[in-house]
Protein backbone atom coordinates (compact mmCIF):
# COMPACT_ATOMS: atom_id res chain seq x y z
CA UNK A 1 0.00 0.00 0.00
CA UNK A 2 1.55 3.13 -0.82
CA UNK A 3 2.03 5.62 2.18
CA UNK A 4 2.04 8.94 2.33
CA UNK A 5 6.09 9.32 2.02
CA UNK A 6 5.33 7.49 -1.55
CA UNK A 7 3.68 10.36 -2.68
CA UNK A 8 5.60 13.39 -1.34
CA UNK A 9 8.10 14.76 -3.44
CA UNK A 10 11.65 15.50 -1.35
CA UNK A 11 15.28 15.56 -3.02
CA UNK A 12 16.47 13.32 -0.09
CA UNK A 13 14.08 10.32 -1.48
CA UNK A 14 15.23 9.91 -5.08
CA UNK A 15 14.28 6.40 -5.57
CA UNK A 16 10.34 7.71 -4.22
CA UNK A 17 8.40 7.48 -7.12
CA UNK A 18 6.36 10.26 -8.79
CA UNK A 19 3.03 9.33 -9.71
CA UNK A 20 0.36 9.39 -12.73
CA UNK A 21 -3.14 8.26 -12.17
CA UNK A 22 -2.87 4.92 -13.98
CA UNK A 23 0.00 4.18 -11.41
CA UNK A 24 -2.68 3.65 -8.54
CA UNK A 25 -5.76 2.09 -7.55
CA UNK A 26 -8.00 3.57 -4.59
CA UNK A 27 -8.43 0.52 -2.20
CA UNK A 28 -12.09 -0.49 -0.91
CA UNK A 29 -13.39 0.20 2.51
CA UNK A 30 -16.32 -1.43 4.56
CA UNK A 31 -19.80 0.71 2.84
CA UNK A 32 -21.63 2.37 5.29
CA UNK A 33 -24.30 4.05 2.43
CA UNK A 34 -27.83 1.75 2.16
CA UNK A 35 -27.82 2.75 -1.23
CA UNK A 36 -25.24 4.88 -3.34
CA UNK A 37 -27.81 6.69 -4.91
CA UNK A 38 -28.02 8.53 -1.63
CA UNK A 39 -24.48 9.84 -1.70
CA UNK A 40 -23.76 13.64 -1.65
CA UNK A 41 -22.22 14.75 -4.54
CA UNK A 42 -23.53 18.31 -4.98
CA UNK A 43 -19.87 20.68 -5.13
CA UNK A 44 -19.06 22.91 -7.91
CA UNK A 45 -15.76 21.19 -9.19
CA UNK A 46 -15.89 20.59 -12.73
CA UNK A 47 -13.68 23.37 -14.52
CA UNK A 48 -14.23 23.89 -18.12
CA UNK A 49 -10.87 24.46 -20.12
CA UNK A 50 -10.21 27.77 -21.42
CA UNK A 51 -9.49 26.44 -25.03
CA UNK A 52 -11.29 27.69 -28.40
CA UNK A 53 -12.70 24.04 -28.96
CA UNK A 54 -13.94 23.83 -25.59
CA UNK A 55 -15.71 26.77 -23.62
CA UNK A 56 -17.78 29.35 -25.32
CA UNK A 57 -20.99 30.56 -24.96
CA UNK A 58 -23.37 27.73 -24.92
CA UNK A 59 -21.11 25.43 -22.51
CA UNK A 60 -20.61 28.34 -19.84
CA UNK A 61 -24.38 28.59 -19.74
CA UNK A 62 -24.82 24.90 -19.13
CA UNK A 63 -22.36 24.37 -17.34
CA UNK A 64 -23.53 27.18 -14.71
CA UNK A 65 -26.95 26.00 -14.88
CA UNK A 66 -25.47 22.66 -13.46
CA UNK A 67 -23.43 25.04 -10.61
CA UNK A 68 -20.40 24.33 -12.25
CA UNK A 69 -17.36 26.20 -13.52
CA UNK A 70 -16.66 27.50 -17.07
CA UNK A 71 -13.44 29.10 -17.87
CA UNK A 72 -14.54 31.32 -20.96
CA UNK A 73 -11.68 30.96 -23.87
CA UNK A 74 -9.37 34.37 -24.41
CA UNK A 75 -9.16 33.33 -27.88
CA UNK A 76 -12.56 33.43 -28.85
CA UNK A 77 -13.82 36.60 -31.51
CA UNK A 78 -14.32 40.06 -29.11
CA UNK A 79 -17.93 39.96 -30.02
CA UNK A 80 -17.96 36.36 -27.88
CA UNK A 81 -15.95 37.53 -24.79
CA UNK A 82 -17.53 41.01 -24.61
CA UNK A 83 -21.62 38.98 -24.44
CA UNK A 84 -20.10 37.03 -22.18
CA UNK A 85 -18.60 39.63 -19.65
CA UNK A 86 -21.99 41.24 -19.81
CA UNK A 87 -24.03 37.99 -19.72
CA UNK A 88 -22.35 35.67 -17.26
CA UNK A 89 -20.05 37.73 -14.90
CA UNK A 90 -23.00 38.17 -12.36
CA UNK A 91 -22.55 34.50 -11.58
CA UNK A 92 -20.18 32.99 -8.75
CA UNK A 93 -18.85 30.28 -10.56
CA UNK A 94 -18.21 32.07 -13.85
CA UNK A 95 -14.56 32.55 -14.72
CA UNK A 96 -13.14 35.17 -17.37
CA UNK A 97 -9.39 33.97 -19.22
CA UNK A 98 -7.15 36.36 -20.00
CA UNK A 99 -3.24 36.46 -20.91
CA UNK A 100 -0.24 38.25 -19.42
CA UNK A 101 -0.53 41.44 -21.25
CA UNK A 102 -2.01 44.52 -19.45
CA UNK A 103 -4.06 44.90 -22.84
CA UNK A 104 -6.07 42.18 -21.59
CA UNK A 105 -6.47 43.96 -18.26
CA UNK A 106 -7.59 47.08 -20.09
CA UNK A 107 -9.83 44.90 -21.97
CA UNK A 108 -11.83 43.92 -18.67
CA UNK A 109 -11.52 47.31 -17.23
CA UNK A 110 -13.12 48.72 -19.83
CA UNK A 111 -16.07 46.24 -20.39
CA UNK A 112 -16.74 44.71 -17.28
CA UNK A 113 -20.76 45.77 -16.37
CA UNK A 114 -20.92 48.66 -13.77
CA UNK A 115 -20.85 47.61 -10.01
CA UNK A 116 -20.00 43.98 -10.97
CA UNK A 117 -16.92 42.25 -10.14
CA UNK A 118 -15.53 38.73 -11.87
CA UNK A 119 -13.27 35.92 -11.33
CA UNK A 120 -10.08 35.73 -13.69
CA UNK A 121 -8.48 32.87 -14.68
CA UNK A 122 -4.84 33.99 -16.55
CA UNK A 123 -4.27 31.38 -18.48
CA UNK A 124 -0.86 30.60 -19.64
CA UNK A 125 1.35 27.50 -19.89
CA UNK A 126 3.81 28.22 -17.23
CA UNK A 127 2.40 30.32 -14.73
CA UNK A 128 5.40 31.01 -12.19
CA UNK A 129 7.21 33.53 -13.55
CA UNK A 130 8.89 37.15 -12.52
CA UNK A 131 6.72 38.58 -15.25
CA UNK A 132 3.19 37.04 -14.30
CA UNK A 133 4.10 38.23 -10.75
CA UNK A 134 3.35 41.11 -11.93
CA UNK A 135 0.08 40.65 -13.75
CA UNK A 136 -0.91 38.19 -10.65
CA UNK A 137 -0.71 41.29 -7.95
CA UNK A 138 -2.51 43.53 -10.91
CA UNK A 139 -5.46 41.37 -10.78
CA UNK A 140 -5.88 40.42 -7.14
CA UNK A 141 -5.40 44.27 -6.48
CA UNK A 142 -8.24 45.02 -8.47
CA UNK A 143 -11.60 45.51 -7.18
CA UNK A 144 -13.58 44.11 -9.07
CA UNK A 145 -11.36 40.30 -8.98
CA UNK A 146 -13.21 38.66 -7.06
CA UNK A 147 -10.86 35.08 -7.30
CA UNK A 148 -7.28 34.45 -9.71
CA UNK A 149 -6.68 31.36 -11.20
CA UNK A 150 -2.99 31.18 -11.87
CA UNK A 151 -1.69 29.92 -14.49
CA UNK A 152 -0.45 25.85 -14.42
CA UNK A 153 2.28 24.93 -12.17
CA UNK A 154 3.40 21.38 -10.89
CA UNK A 155 5.38 22.03 -7.92
CA UNK A 156 5.10 23.01 -4.60
CA UNK A 157 7.58 25.59 -4.86
CA UNK A 158 5.30 27.15 -8.11
CA UNK A 159 2.06 27.28 -5.98
CA UNK A 160 3.98 28.80 -3.05
CA UNK A 161 4.94 31.31 -5.76
CA UNK A 162 1.77 32.03 -7.34
CA UNK A 163 -0.34 32.18 -3.83
CA UNK A 164 2.35 34.69 -2.58
CA UNK A 165 1.55 37.01 -5.68
CA UNK A 166 -2.29 36.88 -5.23
CA UNK A 167 -3.99 33.50 -6.82
CA UNK A 168 -6.99 31.77 -4.68
CA UNK A 169 -6.79 29.38 -7.51
CA UNK A 170 -3.87 26.58 -8.69
CA UNK A 171 -3.66 24.89 -12.12
CA UNK A 172 -1.83 22.10 -11.44
CA UNK A 173 -0.88 20.55 -14.52
CA UNK A 174 2.62 20.82 -16.78
CA UNK A 175 2.40 17.98 -19.65
CA UNK A 176 -0.17 15.83 -19.39
CA UNK A 177 -2.93 16.94 -21.14
CA UNK A 178 -4.30 14.96 -23.61
CA UNK A 179 -3.23 17.10 -26.94
CA UNK A 180 -0.36 18.38 -24.99
CA UNK A 181 3.44 17.20 -26.31
CA UNK A 182 5.18 19.48 -23.86
CA UNK A 183 6.62 16.80 -22.01
CA UNK A 184 8.25 15.50 -25.58
CA UNK A 185 9.38 18.30 -26.69
CA UNK A 186 11.01 20.33 -23.73
CA UNK A 187 11.83 16.91 -21.11
CA UNK A 188 10.00 19.50 -18.80
CA UNK A 189 6.85 18.06 -16.49
CA UNK A 190 5.37 16.56 -13.46
CA UNK A 191 3.65 13.27 -12.69
CA UNK A 192 0.06 14.86 -12.08
CA UNK A 193 -1.51 12.73 -9.34
CA UNK A 194 2.10 13.21 -7.24
CA UNK A 195 2.21 17.33 -8.32
CA UNK A 196 -1.55 17.62 -6.66
CA UNK A 197 -0.80 15.58 -3.74
CA UNK A 198 2.35 17.56 -2.24
CA UNK A 199 1.46 20.85 -2.96
CA UNK A 200 -2.15 19.64 -1.03
CA UNK A 201 0.23 18.38 1.75
CA UNK A 202 2.53 21.31 1.70
CA UNK A 203 -0.58 23.92 2.22
CA UNK A 204 -2.15 20.71 4.56
CA UNK A 205 0.65 21.24 7.02
CA UNK A 206 1.25 24.77 7.66
CA UNK A 207 -0.39 26.15 10.60
CA UNK A 208 -4.41 26.24 10.72
CA UNK A 209 -4.68 29.88 10.56
CA UNK A 210 -2.52 30.17 6.84
CA UNK A 211 -4.14 29.96 3.67
CA UNK A 212 -4.98 27.49 1.51
CA UNK A 213 -5.71 27.93 -1.71
CA UNK A 214 -8.43 26.32 -3.89
CA UNK A 215 -6.51 23.29 -6.16
CA UNK A 216 -7.41 22.32 -9.69
CA UNK A 217 -5.85 19.15 -11.31
CA UNK A 218 -5.53 20.11 -14.53
CA UNK A 219 -5.14 17.41 -18.07
CA UNK A 220 -5.35 14.30 -19.46
CA UNK A 221 -8.17 13.51 -17.20
CA UNK A 222 -10.41 10.80 -19.41
CA UNK A 223 -12.70 9.55 -17.45
CA UNK A 224 -14.44 9.34 -13.82
CA UNK A 225 -12.07 7.36 -12.13
CA UNK A 226 -9.37 10.09 -12.84
CA UNK A 227 -11.43 12.72 -11.46
CA UNK A 228 -12.43 10.88 -8.84
CA UNK A 229 -8.54 10.04 -8.36
CA UNK A 230 -7.21 13.55 -7.79
CA UNK A 231 -10.07 14.16 -5.95
CA UNK A 232 -8.69 11.74 -3.43
CA UNK A 233 -5.30 13.09 -3.59
CA UNK A 234 -6.34 16.74 -2.33
CA UNK A 235 -7.76 18.31 -5.46
CA UNK A 236 -10.57 20.33 -5.17
CA UNK A 237 -11.50 20.52 -8.62
CA UNK A 238 -10.49 19.07 -12.25
CA UNK A 239 -10.30 20.93 -15.45
CA UNK A 240 -11.63 19.54 -18.01
CA UNK A 241 -11.10 19.61 -21.80
CA UNK A 242 -11.45 16.52 -24.14
CA UNK A 243 -14.05 15.08 -22.72
CA UNK A 244 -16.16 18.45 -22.83
CA UNK A 245 -15.14 18.98 -26.20
CA UNK A 246 -17.16 16.23 -27.43
CA UNK A 247 -20.56 18.35 -25.70
CA UNK A 248 -22.78 19.63 -28.24
CA UNK A 249 -22.61 22.80 -26.45
CA UNK A 250 -19.01 23.15 -26.93
CA UNK A 251 -16.95 25.53 -29.03
CA UNK A 252 -15.70 25.10 -32.31
CA UNK A 253 -18.51 22.61 -33.86
CA UNK A 254 -17.70 23.32 -38.12
CA UNK A 255 -20.90 22.91 -40.12
CA UNK A 256 -20.60 21.81 -43.20
CA UNK A 257 -21.73 23.27 -46.22
CA UNK A 258 -25.20 22.22 -48.06
CA UNK A 259 -24.26 21.02 -51.40
CA UNK A 260 -26.26 19.32 -54.63
CA UNK A 261 -24.13 16.34 -53.76
CA UNK A 262 -26.65 13.29 -52.88
CA UNK A 263 -24.48 12.33 -50.14
CA UNK A 264 -24.28 15.84 -48.73
CA UNK A 265 -27.64 15.68 -46.65
CA UNK A 266 -25.73 12.92 -44.48
CA UNK A 267 -22.73 15.37 -43.49
CA UNK A 268 -23.01 16.00 -40.17
CA UNK A 269 -20.93 18.54 -38.01
CA UNK A 270 -17.08 17.97 -36.63
CA UNK A 271 -14.89 19.19 -35.13
CA UNK A 272 -11.01 18.72 -34.17
CA UNK A 273 -9.66 18.98 -30.65
CA UNK A 274 -5.52 20.70 -30.43
CA UNK A 275 -3.81 21.56 -28.21
CA UNK A 276 -3.59 25.72 -27.62
CA UNK A 277 0.60 25.71 -28.66
CA UNK A 278 0.03 23.33 -31.45
CA UNK A 279 0.82 24.28 -34.74
CA UNK A 280 -2.36 24.47 -36.64
CA UNK A 281 -3.79 26.85 -33.75
CA UNK A 282 -0.83 28.85 -33.67
CA UNK A 283 -1.05 29.19 -37.65
CA UNK A 284 -5.31 30.09 -37.17
CA UNK A 285 -5.06 32.29 -34.38
CA UNK A 286 -1.89 34.04 -35.06
CA UNK A 287 -1.11 33.63 -39.09
CA UNK A 288 2.63 31.76 -38.25
CA UNK A 289 4.35 29.20 -35.71
CA UNK A 290 5.83 31.27 -33.27
CA UNK A 291 7.80 28.87 -31.72
CA UNK A 292 8.13 24.85 -31.39
CA UNK A 293 4.54 23.65 -31.03
CA UNK A 294 4.16 21.83 -27.92
CA UNK A 295 0.76 20.43 -28.94
CA UNK A 296 -0.74 18.03 -31.27
CA UNK A 297 -4.51 18.19 -33.67
CA UNK A 298 -6.64 15.12 -33.16
CA UNK A 299 -8.74 13.49 -36.02
CA UNK A 300 -11.99 14.97 -36.26
CA UNK A 301 -14.68 14.59 -33.84
CA UNK A 302 -17.81 13.98 -35.46
CA UNK A 303 -21.09 15.72 -33.77
CA UNK A 304 -23.09 14.13 -31.69
CA UNK A 305 -26.12 15.31 -29.26
CA UNK A 306 -24.47 14.90 -25.87
CA UNK A 307 -25.04 17.28 -23.24
CA UNK A 308 -23.81 18.71 -20.77
CA UNK A 309 -26.62 18.15 -18.31
CA UNK A 310 -25.81 14.04 -19.51
CA UNK A 311 -22.33 14.17 -19.20
CA UNK A 312 -22.61 15.79 -15.46
CA UNK A 313 -25.83 13.28 -14.45
CA UNK A 314 -23.63 10.23 -15.39
CA UNK A 315 -20.51 11.75 -13.53
CA UNK A 316 -22.27 12.46 -10.71
CA UNK A 317 -23.62 8.93 -10.53
CA UNK A 318 -20.11 7.66 -10.91
CA UNK A 319 -18.91 9.60 -8.30
CA UNK A 320 -21.53 8.10 -6.28
CA UNK A 321 -20.64 4.39 -6.49
CA UNK A 322 -17.10 5.72 -5.78
CA UNK A 323 -18.14 6.88 -2.42
CA UNK A 324 -19.96 4.05 -2.01
CA UNK A 325 -17.40 1.26 -2.28
CA UNK A 326 -14.84 3.75 -0.42
CA UNK A 327 -17.05 3.57 2.99
CA UNK A 328 -17.59 8.02 2.31
CA UNK A 329 -20.64 9.35 2.04
CA UNK A 330 -19.85 12.82 0.94
CA UNK A 331 -18.09 13.83 -2.09
CA UNK A 332 -15.88 16.55 -0.01
CA UNK A 333 -14.65 13.45 2.09
CA UNK A 334 -12.53 12.42 -0.40
CA UNK A 335 -9.14 13.51 0.49
CA UNK A 336 -5.63 11.73 1.06
CA UNK A 337 -6.47 11.32 5.19
CA UNK A 338 -10.20 9.65 4.16
CA UNK A 339 -8.80 7.25 0.92
CA UNK A 340 -5.73 4.68 0.65
CA UNK A 341 -4.40 4.40 -2.23
CA UNK A 342 -2.29 1.19 -3.72
CA UNK A 343 0.46 1.23 -6.16
CA UNK A 344 -0.51 -1.22 -9.27
CA UNK A 345 1.90 -2.86 -11.64
CA UNK A 346 1.31 -2.37 -15.80
CA UNK A 347 -0.59 -6.23 -15.26
CA UNK A 348 -2.73 -4.05 -12.62
CA UNK A 349 -3.94 -1.79 -15.40
CA UNK A 350 -4.31 -3.96 -17.91
CA UNK A 351 -7.17 -5.93 -15.49
CA UNK A 352 -8.64 -3.11 -14.98
CA UNK A 353 -10.06 -2.59 -18.31
CA UNK A 354 -12.88 -4.48 -19.50
CA UNK A 355 -11.54 -7.98 -21.24
CA UNK A 356 -14.25 -9.46 -23.52
CA UNK A 357 -13.56 -7.14 -26.05
CA UNK A 358 -10.31 -8.22 -26.73
CA UNK A 359 -10.89 -11.89 -25.67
Amino acid sequence: MISHNDLIFSLDTPSSPRLATDDVLLKPSIGKLPSRSLAKTSASFVFGSPMDVVTGIALSKAMLDSKQCPVFCRFLDEEQRLYALNRFSFYENFWFSVGASYEDYEFVLSNLPKNSSINISVDVAHGATSQLQEIYNLYSKAPWCKKLMSGTIATVEGAKYVVDAGCTHVRVGIGPGSACSTRIVTGVGYPNLSAVYEIYRYFSDLPDNSYRPFIIADGGIRNSSDIVKYLSAGANGVMLGNILSSLKESEGWIYPKKTFFPLSKDLKPYKYYRGQASASFQLEKRGKINSVPEGVQSPNKIYQTVTYFNFHQDLEKAISSSLSYLGLTDIHQLNPESVSFIRITPSGLNESRPHILSS
